[in-house]
């Protein structure tokens, strides 16, 4: 099984609270892992950090399926994966 950094979980989910977009919580991580952090990893730390499944967070993949990992289309990202990330608010936002 594959360990995730609790501190990086925490930073994504302190990001989904002040309202920040996914897309930005996407940049954030890619800074916070090595570079050649393979894509299925970073979907993996959405679905950790929100209790998301692979089809929820299947838009990163496509919207970053580029040499540089770069989100092609930001808005439309946010627009479809935010809404996940609130609807799992209570599963993963425990005071």
């Amino acid at each position: 099984m594959e360990h995730y950094d609790p501190l990086i979980i925490d930073r994504l989910r302190d990001m989904a609270r002040t309202s920040q977009s996914p897309s930005k919580m996407f940049q954030m991580l890619k800074l916070a892992l090595e570079p050649e952090t393979h894509i299925v990893t970073l979907l993996h730390y959405f679905q950790q950090a929100f209790c998301l499944t692979l089809s929820e967070v299947k838009p990163i993949g496509a919207f970053s399926r580029n040499e540089k990992r770069e989100i092609e289309n930001e808005t439309l990202l946010d627009e479809l994966v935010m809404p996940e990330i609130l609807k799992h608010r209570k599963d993963w936002d425990n005071p």
